[in-house]
């Protein structure tokens, strides 16, 4: 992905298997503890950060920052994924939602 003339990059936040995954498939920043909070608004501040993908349990602790960023700005895209214990009950899929709101096709 690129704009303004650079590449943006992808950053990860979740358990430590989920994030050495990415990490091996290129993913440029990974986050795995520490302040999460503090962490994940230095990612949206980072004009090179295109995509944060984070584990659906990591978002469920960051739930209203993310709610605030998805409303108030167009990049980065935020897209959560099930953790290495799998996926939330009753949790909406987050790739699919995005799918639907660009293309407007239920998938």
């Amino acid at each position: 992905m690129e704009v303004n003339g650079g590449r943006m990059r992808i950053a990860v936040m979740g358990d430590e298997d989920t994030a050495a995954l990415f990490k091996l498939a290129g993913a440029g920043i990974v986050v795995t503890d520490g302040d999460l909070e503090k962490e994940f608004d230095k990612l949206v501040e980072d004009g090179e950060v295109g995509i944060i993908i984070i584990t659906e349990r990591m978002a469920d602790r960051l739930s209203a920052k993310i709610t605030r960023v998805k409303l108030q700005r167009e990049l980065p895209i935020i897209v959560e994924i099930p953790g290495k214990k799998g996926k939330i009950e009753g949790r909406e899929n987050s790739v699919e939602k995005l799918i639907r709101r660009a293309v407007g096709v239920e998938v």
